[in-house]
């Protein structure tokens, strides 16, 4: 099947699915690129894809759709189009109550989310997202990840209420001046990680938690580091591989 009209019903959905509603509403999401859908793939996330009609598609076992190259203009959301999307659902999605894991409060960029699942994944995190936090399934958020969103284990949830029904973790606050320095800090077992927003820091509500500070010894010169580069320094330096 070729697709070559802009007003296709499913190139509408793919449209549709650009914005987070739509795709809470489907509980599907969209990945570009050959890299992300074949990591959808082997992970079984990936329900259908979508092509460029001259590009050769060697997932025998999932639908293929064919479209033009102004068509698949119109699903991009990259600048310069891509040649193939994935159409994935909803990663259903668990924490292992065994690892360490990093919060995230109300993180805003979707870049430097990506960039912290990315860590995630490479010290052995999981992560919890908090409300108000960027869509896990923001385009951006995705392809920044390298396809990284399909091996990590996240849930969403209130930080607060997660904090009070998990008291089995060793709660840690990130500050640029309070608290012990990284590198003197005690490891134990479970270790919770509380990364703030980009511009507000932790939440006044969670501050006011009885919850230990820590910080990275850094030059007087910078006055605060990328809340995505602080977050992989200190899962470097608190995870435990196994791998």
């Amino acid at each position: 099947m070729l697709i070559t009209s802009l007003t296709n019903d499913k190139v509408k959905n793919l449209v549709k699915l650009q914005t987070k509603k739509y795709r809470d509403e489907e509980r599907k999401f969209l990945v570009e690129g050959d890299h992300l859908v074949s990591e959808a793939y082997k992970t079984n996330n990936l329900i259908e894809i979508f092509a460029v009609e001259d590009v050769l598609v060697t997932f025998a076992d999932i639908p293929v759709t064919y479209v033009t190259k102004e068509v698949m203009k119109k699903i991009s959301e990259q600048t310069s189009s891509t040649n193939i999307i994935g159409v994935c659902k909803y990663i259903n999605n668990k924490i292992d109550e065994n690892k360490n894991i990093v919060l995230l409060d109300s993180i805003q960029d979707p870049g430097n989310l990506g960039t912290i699942i990315r860590s995630a994944v490479a010290f052995n995190f999981d992560i919890v997202l908090g409300d108000n936090s960027v869509d896990i399934y923001n385009s951006k958020t995705i392809r920044s990840t390298e396809g990284m969103i399909f091996n990590v284990n996240f849930i969403k949830s209130n930080l607060i209420d997660f904090i009070n029904n998990h008291n089995d973790y060793k709660y840690l606050i990130a500050d640029m001046n309070n608290g012990t320095d990284i590198k003197n800090y005690n490891k134990t077992n479970k270790v919770a990680i509380i990364m703030g927003n980009e511009g507000n820091g932790i939440s006044e509500s969670i501050r006011n938690l009885d919850i230990d500070y820590i910080y990275i010894k850094q030059s007087s010169k910078c006055e605060s580091l990328n809340v995505g580069v602080a977050a992989s320094i200190l899962m470097h330096e608190l995870g435990d591989i196994n791998e």
